[in-house]
């Protein structure tokens, strides 16, 4: 058994470091080919990047220490911590620029004053009741607050008006040779080091410290020892929300302009130096910072991003994110969760046929009587809720954790077009696929599958939240290496062709003499979406109700009972991303039939995020949790649309899937799943009281 499980161990470490020279040779290769030709390596040149890439690494190593204070004390990963320090940052041009509060004490105030309240507060209200609850269910509430936080600062300060934050001490600086150093940025490096110096002494020199430290790991021994636990982590996110505030400001002001994505994604760039002190160590988060902005220094310098590789240099921090992940040490296989868990009940094969037939009958009529726009809406939470479909194996059933099923969709779309006028156009003068051809769907999904597969490396390996940041940091990669190439997306998209079956457009509009319905443009695609939906959930289900669905959830329960019983947990990983892969590719080709076109922006990582969150929000285990997912996900432009722009439901649009997503904190199996248990435990005490004799239910119901 040792020696079966030491040769799986060096498997697995052989792979990982196989992958992490495959990815190093590619980043060497983009290098080589972008070496600005005849860069000049004098004293000032490199002068000049020492000093803003040590600016740039105190920014992000404040962010990611932030990041590292709350993990270590709260136990709980902050997606949100980037969307956090933008907001700040906004406050902070509020205070200085809008209400003409001098320069310091509107920093003191968004530093000092409102960042403290402001993570009190969320630590209070939301955090506090997860630090037992499931890993997905920490993820999805604060994924969910990173989106509430950007659709507020969109409804507080409108996102098309152009912000300048201006610096410190304006443009005053001094001189170093011919390199003029500003004393913004002296102020950043010296208040970087402070704050790692002062926070590493709060943590190992002072008794509050220790309990911050001793919370995490036991908060019921720590308060038996003297501690408060409330009290505690309560100070552990003001503080982590006052670095934030300091990331977000110091990063504003380099970036010299606000931008809420902007901000946001740059701020996210700081996990990778979380990573490299895995998330315990602030000297080696520093050291992690450091290489963060002296890469992206050292690019910006002394590379030409130009041609293929224009938006390759926003990658870099990415790049690194990853090659941290992959280098990690290998994870030990996880035990039995523990903690409540509700198992959704399985539906048989024949409740399942009438219950699509159902939802096949209602979308017929919908499509007889909805308008054109209506009928595009209903057809693109049919296509959004078919992607959520593939995630019901994957994140469901397995638990396996992947935020980057946005990039399986974009290579879906993208094969869709490139088979049809590209590589699979023709062939020996004949055409192989043509456009809008169903067969392209097919192949689609044989296209996405590799892409799984890769996927599916580094999570022979990692677990859990390294698992989730890894599949983020693949995403994030996959905008700038992959879609943004020319022969891919490039700068303007491609023009993909409707669906025609038979040789009939499905957009077309036709009509039935049936109980009076006229069938607009795209009411045939809405009911092929259907049918599609239809039949791979039909498929989701039996393949639940098989061997391989149960093996995914003892996988999910239990992964080390699993490898004890022989279960292969490698092969059993590379066929579930592999499957959830193709049926993304799938849906992919579907919705980019469906809108016309595909383009970089339509498969950016939020996007991506957003799916994720309304699965789980609708039931991450079962098929009518991707149905209603799908369903909210298009429920916001549709209300605000038919309310003429009513303010309230523009506020709901920009802010309800954040709002959805940090209520899942108190569900975490979702609305479906929880609803179908409240009924079923109603059921079975109506069976009990039918079972109990007449006199005694009278008792009972008397004492009641």
């Amino acid at each position: 058994m040792a020696s079966v499980t030491t040769r799986l161990r060096n498997r697995r470490t052989a792979g990982m470091f196989a992958a992490a020279i495959l990815v190093s040779i590619f980043a060497g290769y983009i290098i080589q080919a972008s070496l600005r030709p005849g860069a000049e390596f004098n004293f000032d040149s490199i002068l000049f990047f020492l000093v803003v890439g040590v600016t740039l690494g105190s920014i992000y190593a404040v962010a990611a220490s932030g990041l590292v204070v709350t993990y270590t004390t709260s136990g709980i990963f902050n997606f949100a911590q980037g969307a956090m320090g933008m907001f700040l940052a906004f406050v902070y041009w509020e205070l200085k620029i809008n209400l003409g509060i001098q320069t310091l004490v509107a920093l003191l105030l968004t530093v000092l004053v409102i960042a403290p309240i402001m993570g009190a507060l969320i630590e209070r209200v939301l955090m506090r009741r997860l630090t037992t609850a499931p890993l997905v269910s920490q993820l999805v509430v604060t994924i969910g607050l990173m989106l509430f936080l950007i659709g507020l600062a969109a409804t507080l300060w409108d996102p098309n008006q152009t912000r300048l934050v201006g610096t410190f001490f304006g443009t005053d600086g001094f001189n170093i040779g011919q390199t003029f150093v500003p004393w913004y940025r002296i102020i950043t490096v010296v208040v970087g080091l402070g704050l790692a110096f002062g926070i590493r002494v709060l943590l190992y020199r002072t008794r509050l410290g220790i309990s911050m430290r001793a919370v995490v790991d036991n908060r019921e021994l720590a308060a038996l020892n003297g501690a408060n636990p409330g009290r505690t982590s309560m100070f552990s996110w003001a503080l982590g929300a006052s670095m934030a505030a300091f990331a977000g400001i110091f990063l504003a002001e380099e970036l010299s302009t606000l931008s809420i994505e902007t901000l946001t994604l740059l701020t996210i760039d700081a996990f990778a130096a979380a990573i490299i002190g895995r998330l315990r160590s602030l000297p080696m988060t520093y050291l992690g910072g450091m290489i963060i902005g002296l890469s992206i220094s050292f690019q910006a310098n002394f590379f030409d991003w130009s041609g293929r590789w224009t938006t390759a240099s926003q990658a870099v921090p990415t790049i690194i994110l990853f090659l941290a992940l992959l280098f990690l040490p290998q994870a030990r296989i996880e035990g039995r969760r523990i903690g409540k868990v509700i198992a959704p009940r399985i539906p048989t094969i024949k409740r399942s046929l009438y219950g699509f037939a159902v939802l096949l009958i209602t979308v017929f009529i919908l499509a007889g009587l909805l308008d054109r726009p209506d009928v595009r809406r209903v057809a693109l939470a049919l296509g959004t809720a078919f992607v959520m479909l593939s995630l019901i194996p994957l994140t469901g059933w397995s638990g396996q954790i992947s935020l980057a099923q946005i990039t399986f969709v974009g290579i879906g779309a993208w094969a869709t077009f490139e088979f049809a006028h590209g590589v699979g156009g023709q062939l020996f003068g004949f055409t192989l696929f043509p456009p809008g051809s169903p067969w392209l769907l097919l192949v689609a999904a044989l296209v996405a599958t590799p892409f799984g597969i890769l996927m599916a490396l580094p999570a022979l390996r990692l677990q859990g939240l390294y698992l989730a940041l890894a599949s983020l940091a693949f995403a994030r990669l996959a905008e700038f290496i992959i879609f943004d190439q020319p022969e891919v997306f490039g700068g303007e998209g491609r023009r993909i062709e409707n669906l025609s079956v038979f040789g009939h457009d499905m957009t077309k509009e036709f009509k039935i003499n049936f109980l009076g319905l006229n069938f607009e443009q795209d009411a045939g695609f809405l009911i092929t979406i259907t049918v599609f939906f239809c039949i791979f959930g039909l498929f989701v289900v039996w393949l639940r109700r098989g061997p391989f669905g149960r093996r995914l959830q003892a996988m999910r329960d239990s992964p080390a009972a699993c490898a004890t019983l022989g279960v292969n947990l490698l092969t059993t990983k590379l066929l579930v991303f592999a499957l959830a892969a193709a049926m993304a590719g799938f849906g992919g080709s579907l919705l980019g039939m469906l809108a016309g076109s595909a383009g970089t922006a339509d498969f950016q990582v939020l996007q991506g995020l957003s799916y994720v969150v309304l699965l789980v929000v609708g039931g991450a285990s079962v098929v009518s949790g991707a149905l209603l997912g799908g369903v909210l996900f298009q429920s916001f432009p549709f209300l605000v649309e038919k309310s003429g722009y009513w303010w309230p439901l523009v506020w709901w649009q920009r802010m309800g899937t954040g709002l959805l997503a940090i209520g899942i904190g108190r569900n975490p199996e979702g609305i479906i799943p929880d609803a179908s248990s409240k009924m079923e435990e109603k059921r079975h005490k109506r069976q009990a009281l039918a079972t109990v004799s007449p006199g005694t239910q009278a008792v009972k119901e008397s004492e009641g």
